[in-house]
């Protein structure tokens, strides 16, 4: 498909392309993402493909970046930047005052735990082994520090509450932990693990980077108290470009702000012709709500795309999109272990992402890639397949056959 064509195809009303008679037509979802006619894709865990709707607002961008060629972004392109913000709010039931922008995942949470400053006030960290590696990275190197850090061991692959329970006492600050781990797709009880924390407390945080646009959250009901991810794995937009949740009530009090971003105005010769004496020479107004979290400008193509792509998620609803892939990990737990390999991910599960032990990973792997099949081999043996809005039966049948 030439540019031009594609340009103008994904274009079309996405209510048009998505929806048949009230019900979403997901072989019409699979056409608005081009990397499923390529092979089958289940890599979505690790980075989901563009949709032609984001893919073609980022063009209109370049066009204009590059050319001058269309509406101009700036100083419009806030527009995107604030619609992608409460687009995600809607999205985990929180406020559009209660979202910051972030660069990343990993650095929203290290921001919180600067803000929160728990070992300066004498407390303890609770978090466990299924919480992303980098993320325990972070936590070890501040343990080395002299925060006390205290990971709860998974036991077969789940997080057991009643570990969680005693690793938390009067001194834990926070309970920080993935919504759904990048292991094995195991959605946490964070319900049972808040009740507990704010019994004592101790405050929330969740990485939802893994299930948000996935499967519904409700920070609220959740009783999460914080969040963040990046746009570029279930949110289908680009890396470099998230958001971070900081619940209301929360702000400038509990969570601190650690990088300071704002402006300032002069009010002296030869700034101002009429200076006025009674202010101050330089003056500056502090940065209140979640942007007093935000540094700098947010990327302007995570802005676009991540407006574009959750435009889409909602078009097409959590429910229906959580639906879709249930259909296919179903039959995934059913099928590979009669195959030789073992599940790691617990039966029931409601997330998108399930994880396999692989006797031979390089096998596996040579297997899969001949067929053009693509999945995640992490932690040595353990083979993760998460599939999207975009795969089918169809893709599962060629996995399954790759692999027999």
């Amino acid at each position: 498909m030439n540019r031009r064509r594609f340009l103008t195809t994904s274009a079309t009303p996405l209510a048009a392309a998505t929806r048949r008679g009230g019900t979403v037509d997901f072989s019409a979802v699979r056409e608005d993402f081009p990397r499923a006619r390529l092979s089958a894709y289940f890599d979505n865990a690790s980075c989901h493909p563009l949709s032609v709707h984001s893919a073609t607002a980022l063009h209109r961008y370049i066009d204009w970046e590059t050319n001058e060629v269309g509406d101009p972004w700036w100083p419009h392109w806030a527009k995107a930047r604030d619609e992608s913000k409460t687009l995600f709010a809607q999205l985990i039931n929180a406020k559009p005052s209660e979202i910051a922008f972030a660069r990343s995942t990993i650095e929203a949470e290290s921001n919180l735990l600067n803000g929160m400053n728990i070992q300066a006030m004498g407390g303890n960290v609770v978090t466990n082994d299924l919480h992303y590696s980098a993320a325990l990275y972070n936590y070890k190197m501040r343990q080395q520090a002299g925060l006390d850090v205290r990971i709860v061991r998974n036991r077969n692959w789940v997080t057991d509450v009643r570990d969680v329970e005693k690793a938390i006492d009067g001194k834990t600050k926070l309970v920080a932990l993935a919504l759904v781990s990048n292991v094995n797709g195991y959605l946490q009880d964070v319900k049972a693990i808040s009740a507990l924390a704010h019994a004592r407390g101790a405050y929330v945080y969740a990485d939802v980077i893994q299930c948000a646009g996935a499967i519904p959250i409700d920070v609220k009901a959740m009783g999460i108290d914080f969040a963040a991810c990046s746009t570029y794995k279930w949110l289908m937009g680009v890396k470099g470009y998230g958001f971070y949740y900081v619940r209301e009530d929360l702000q400038g009090s509990v969570v601190k702000p650690t990088q300071n971003s704002g402006g300032v105005q002069f009010n002296y010769a030869p700034w101002t012709s009429e200076p006025d004496s009674s202010r101050e020479d330089i003056q500056f107004k502090p940065v209140t709500g979640p942007g007093r979290y935000e540094v700098s400008y947010p990327s302007y193509e995570g802005a676009i795309a991540a407006q574009e792509s959750l435009k889409y998620i909602h078009a097409l609803g959590v429910d229906n999109i959580r639906a879709h892939a249930r259909a296919l990990t179903d039959r995934l737990q059913k099928e590979l272990p009669a195959l030789g390999y073992a599940s790691i991910t617990p039966k029931g599960n409601e997330s998108p992402i399930c994880a396999f032990a692989c006797k031979d990973p390089a096998q596996t792997m040579e297997k899969l890639n001949k067929a053009k099949v693509h999945v995640a081999m992490r932690f040595g043996n353990k083979m993760r397949i998460a599939p999207s809005v975009f795969n089918n039966q169809q893709d599962v049948d060629r996995l399954l056959a790759a692999l027999v």
